[in-house]
């Protein structure tokens, strides 16, 4: 594979000088000092093309241009006069441009330069990726490990004190998940992205589903006469190697843009897990290894046509195929309460899956004037495919060694799981006098199929039990949503809107002859307001309410053996639950941010590992455990020292209190909870930068489990070898300190739990690219992607 690569890599290489022209540039003052950190755009006709920013010795290159073309700089600095100019491309190869300092008096004045680096609007916090260290070199995923308020643990977000979030691409919600998820985000270099949107209270035009909140990644505009081509590779060392392989293409001409992608990962990861379950007479304590081994491949393709002044259309479609499979090894000691040993399990598994899903879109957008008045449809279907078998075999031993008669166990699980989503969007957004309004429909249909199986037998030929069942299950949403937004005045801003949606779920279990029913219509409502008490202070309120549906395999009633001791069941009658967000925040010259924010939610869906004193059987479902409350408090501080540091430093305290609907079988729980976070960006030189994060979490609620305190340290390094070729080392969970323990009481069973994920890594990106390279396709999203998620 590694020499197919280096070949693709050389001959792209060879390629690449072929289609590019550059241009160089000293900016110096009138008093002929070299003048940095001046913002240079490259204009073609009315479209920016790229950004730059002199160095210390005032320079500046564009390279990619098309030969003979005429392009506009114009060159920008607080407290200097503008520049603004023309040139061939392939005239000049290098001009000195002499900036002079503005004389300002009281009834003229002038601000120039960027936009801040972090933006507090009515309901959102903006980060302004183009403004920062991280835009130059890297990728989707290694920007939001740098956002603030993002949390990023062995690649999966979160927003920090809330929880998991949902992805975006220029405002199209993408819902894939895990790997899939991963790969796409490595795919999107990090210079075609203009901004990330932390939404933290999502308003009406949004699904309701979700409690955590949005990411939204804004990427630059692509322009005309465009064209460009990238592969990387990505070599990650954690226990075992695995490597990434990826390659785009985008292309505008004309009324039609194209974009496409390749990715495919092979490789493993180990996973390790010790629980330890104190019975009132024994105690049981386990190791499980297990070597997951990754395999899978995904490609993107996506078209878009400008039919007219005012109308486009475009389609998308997205496929996947991945084939894990993973090795286990168990190994549970059985001690009685006087310490000495009773017996030991040993056990091993086995696990091979397919997976592979189609997912196509076609949408049209119609212009209804300036001001980004819109008619935006869109149609989407998604199909996916499962099939699972595990295997698990064990045997119990005395402490010499000597197996115990009638003792052995071989189980076997087998599984086949298909869903279906179409859905269709209706989104309209129009200006009428001083209101933006913004109106629209949406109706999802999504089916779910299971067929498993489940078999145990104490010897090969000695059948224990042998169960299978058929559960298909049916969910339709029809939503309306409405919002209106307005200045009421210079300082005032207002939003408002409110989401209706109508749900109807069917579940039927066909070997049980069983059937499960639920309908409900919900209310949505958001509100907004900020106070801009002048350029440098605003103030901002939010309120939301959310929902948040169990996913469909989490309902089917049938029980799937793990080990003897060990099984799985869904819950039918699990019930959506619903969140209230609030939130106050402040904004300070961009520069520091605080918020205080509550949240209440009802009936929480949890996880929970049930172990029974008698027959020593861990019985692992999801129920709707308990009632949560949380206040809490964050501040963001970001500082900007000149170009070569930028350091964002996160603060949150927030008081949580979870309310059991059992406490026979969880008891309740309060707890104080302290998230600190430090992140440096340093510019070693014009092609070097590092990168050191840390961040350290206390004790703290996952689900019904307290967990022990983490911290993490992570460095980075990045090397701009040229326009073309960037190579970065990245350096995760350096001390091994990320995870902490789980620990909870469950049936009045004491559980704890000390695993470990593969955390700690090593990672090796090298990429090239060639074209216009500092802008992307403006990739469009499944509407669907949302019911994705839920499938599994």
């Amino acid at each position: 594979m590694s020499k197919y690569l280096l070949s693709f890599f050389l001959i792209l290489q060879f390629l690449s000088p072929v289609f590019a022209q550059s241009v160089e540039g000293k900016i110096i003052t009138a008093e002929n000092k070299n003048l940095e950190f001046v913002t240079i755009k490259l204009i073609h006709d009315t479209t920016v093309l790229q950004y730059s920013s002199s160095d210390q010795n005032g320079n500046f290159t564009f390279n990619n241009l098309k030969e003979k073309s005429t392009y506009r700089l114009k060159l920008q600095h607080t407290g200097f006069a503008d520049i603004d100019t023309t040139f061939i491309s392939g005239h000049l190869k290098k001009m000195t441009f002499r900036m002079t300092e503005k004389v300002n008096t009281l009834k003229e004045v002038v601000v120039n330069g960027n936009k801040p680096l972090i933006e507090r609007k009515v309901d959102r916090l903006v980060f302004n990726v183009q403004n920062s260290m991280v835009s130059l070199s890297g990728d989707a995923m290694d920007v939001l490990k740098f956002t603030p308020l993002v949390m990023a643990e062995n690649d999966a977000l979160s927003i920090i004190g809330k929880g998991s979030v949902t992805i975006m691409v220029n405002d199209k919600i993408l819902r894939i998940s895990g790997d899939d998820l991963t790969s796409y985000l490595r795919s999107i270099p990090s210079e075609s992205i203009e901004s990330i949107e932390v939404i933290t209270v999502p308003p009406s035009k949004f699904s309701a589903a979700g409690n955590a909140g949005i990411l939204n990644i804004k990427l630059k505009k692509i322009v005309n006469d465009f064209w460009s081509a990238s592969a990387r590779s990505i070599f990650t060392q954690t226990t075992h190697p695995t490597i990434n392989l990826g390659a785009g293409f985008n292309y505008k001409k004309d009324r039609l843009s194209l974009y496409s992608s390749l990715n495919m990962t092979e490789g493993s990861v180990l996973f390790i897990e010790k629980p330890h379950i104190a019975y009132n007479t024994q105690d049981w304590n386990t190791i499980s290894k297990k070597r997951s081994f990754s395999k899978y491949y995904n490609g993107r393709i996506q078209a878009d046509y400008k039919v007219s002044e005012k109308l486009s259309v475009g389609a998308q479609a997205f496929l996947n195929d991945n084939r894990p499979h993973a090795n286990d090894n168990t190994i549970t000691n059985i001690m009685q309460k006087t310490g000495l040993l009773d017996s030991i399990i040993n056990g091993n598994g086995s696990q091979n899956s397919t997976t592979n899903s189609l997912g196509l879109n076609f949408n049209s957008t119609y212009s209804l004037g300036k001001d980004g008045q819109e008619i935006v449809l869109d149609l989407d279907h998604y199909r996916s495919n499962f099939d699972n078998f595990r295997s698990f075999n064990s045997e119990t031993f005395l402490p010499n060694g000597t197996p115990i008669q009638n003792n052995k166990w071989y189980s076997g699980n087998n599984g086949q799981n298909v869903f279906i989503n179409t859905s269709f969007n209706l989104d309209v957004e129009q200006k009428i006098k001083m209101f933006d309004i913004n109106y629209g429909i949406n109706f999802s249909t999504s089916r779910n199929r299971n067929n498993l199986q489940s078999v145990a037998t104490s010897r090969i030929t000695d059948t224990i039990f042998n169960y299978s069942d058929e559960f298909e299950f049916k969910e339709n949403i029809g939503s309306l949503f409405f919002s209106i937004n307005t200045a009421i005045s210079k300082k005032i801003d207002l939003k408002a809107g409110l989401r209706i949606e109508n749900t109807t779920t069917e579940g039927i279990s066909n070997t049980l002859v069983k059937k499960y029913e639920n309908k409900y219509m919900k209310f949505f409502p958001t509100l907004y307001t900020s106070y801009k008490i002048n350029e440098k202070n605003v103030f901002s309120l939010g309120y939301g309410r959310r929902i948040e549906r169990p996913a469909f395999l989490a309902m089917n009633p049938f029980a799937r053996y793990i080990s003897k001791y060990y099984y799985t069941v869904g819950n039918p009658y699990l019930l959506p639950s619903f969140s209230h967000n609030i939130e106050m925040n402040y904004s300070n010259n961009s520069n520091l941010n605080l918020s205080l924010y509550t949240n209440f939610a009802k009936e929480q869906i949890a996880q929970t590992a049930i172990p029974y004193e008698n027959s020593k059987m861990v019985v692992d479902t999801m129920q709707n455990f308990y009632d949560m409350s949380t206040v809490g408090f964050t501040a963001i501080y970001t500082l900007r020292k000149s170009n070569w540091l930028e350091s964002s430093f996160v603060f949150n305290g927030y008081h949580r209190n979870i309310k059991q609907y059992d406490n026979k079988i969880v008891p309740d729980y309060n707890v104080n909870v302290i998230y600190l976070s430090l992140d440096n960006n340093f510019k070693v030189s014009k092609k070097i930068t590092t990168q050191l994060s840390s961040f350290y979490y206390s004790p703290q609620i996952t689900g019904i489990f307290r967990r022990s305190p983490r911290f993490n340290v992570n460095l980075n390094f990045r090397y701009k070898i040229n326009e073309q070729w960037d190579l970065a080392l990245f350096a995760n969970d350096i001390l091994k300190t990320q995870q902490g323990k789980l620990k909870a009481i469950v049936n009045s069973v004491q559980q704890t739990y000390d695993n470990y994920y593969d955390s700690r890594s090593i990672r090796l990106s090298i990429s090239f690219r060639f074209g216009s390279m500092n802008i992307n396709a403006r990739q469009r999203n499944f509407i669907s992607d949302k019911e994705k998620q839920r499938a599994y």
